[in-house]
């Protein structure tokens, strides 16, 4: 666990007296909307009457001297990585100051939700899936690897492709999404992303230049989503494609990185992370993982061959509240539903 210990930047105070030593540290990690303690070492016995805390470069509150104070940080901060500031005065002068850095953990821990296998239907065991979307009772997916990678419109029951369009042989497709009518296909490492209408007919392109890597996404109806593969997931204006906000993606005691596949489902984010068989769903407004979801026996329930890979395919049907699910190389969809 990171040791959340500040060293201190050291002022003198006058020629003839003891500089001022100070050790900060944060008795526990910060977890949003709970009380924290900053323990406060003034080795050499300072003479000090207050304490400044600044919270990312803006002041947060004045404190009397004390060896700790407490605080605590609302949603309005976004779970992450912090600076906190301290600024040590004695009559309004400041003597010194300590900087921690440090990470803004969920205030809830994630629970263990169930689920019922409600049908299994076929799925193409080629293809290394990377996006699944409903729209209009037709799935989308979105396939990758360079050479391999195509958009697709399905027929979900018998894994039959009414249409396909594959991509240059230079691009990797990754995650999709539907909004009003209109198909987002992202790519992998190229910066890229392509617009196609429903017909799979392709009519645009975007770039994502605050993201290395395009990943997963998904929509509220109203905006756009990717994620990167890091632990955040980006907010995308579909009227100029510009990626303007992100929440970072916590659990009470982890950063939850390799954000994959992403799917809205009423208000919160379900999502796969690379490398599990299971499903987190987070809350769209502060990135909190609320529930997880393991999935684990479905991979077991898959033929098992030399080239199978993890779960990575998520989509919702509003009608039945049910969601769909499979992975890469994986020759079987399952439709599942969240026992809450």
């Amino acid at each position: 666990m990171k040791k959340y210990i500040a060293l201190i930047l050291i002022l003198s105070l006058f020629a003839c007296k003891k500089e001022a030593k100070i050790n900060v540290r944060l008795s526990k990690p910060m977890q949003q909307n709970k009380a924290v303690n900053l323990q406060i070492n003034n080795i050499n016995d300072t003479e000090l009457d207050q304490i400044a805390l600044w919270i990312d470069g803006k002041k947060f509150k004045d404190y009397p001297y004390s060896t700790s104070i407490s605080f605590s940080l609302n949603d309005q901060y976004k779970l992450g990585e912090h600076q906190l500031r301290l600024v040590f005065s004695k009559d309004k002068k400041e003597i010194a100051n300590a900087q921690i850095s440090a990470d803004l953990y969920a205030g809830i821990a994630p629970k263990l939700l169930k689920y019922k296998l409600i049908n299994t239907y076929p799925h193409d065991i080629n293809a290394f899936i990377e996006g699944l979307e409903f729209s209009k009772d037709t799935l989308f997916e979105s396939t990758g690897r360079n050479g391999a990678s195509s958009l697709r419109k399905e027929d979900y029951k018998t894994g039959k492709i009414y249409q396909q369009i594959n991509l240059d042989n230079k691009y990797f497709g990754e995650g999709i999404t539907i909004l009003h009518d209109t198909i987002y296909q992202l790519t992998y490492q190229s910066g890229e992303g392509f617009i196609y209408n429903r017909n799979l007919k392709k009519t645009g392109n975007f770039s994502f230049k605050k993201s290395k890597e395009g990943w997963g996404m998904t929509n509220d109806r109203h905006n756009i989503y990717m994620s990167d593969g890091s632990e955040k997931i980006w907010r995308i204006n579909p009227k100029t494609m510009l990626q303007d906000d992100y929440i970072n993606v916590y659990t009470d005691k982890h950063k939850i990185q390799n954000i994959n596949e992403l799917e809205w489902v009423n208000g919160k984010f379900y999502t796969n992370v690379w490398m599990k068989n299971a499903l987190a769903i987070i809350d769209q407004k502060t990135g909190a993982v609320e529930n997880i979801i393991d999935l684990s026996e479905l991979h077991k329930k898959v033929t098992q061959h030399p080239n199978l890979d993890v779960l990575n395919g998520i989509a919702y049907d509003p009608k039945t509240g049910h969601l769909f699910v499979t992975g890469k190389m994986w020759d079987k969809l399952f439709e599942i539903e969240i026992i809450k």
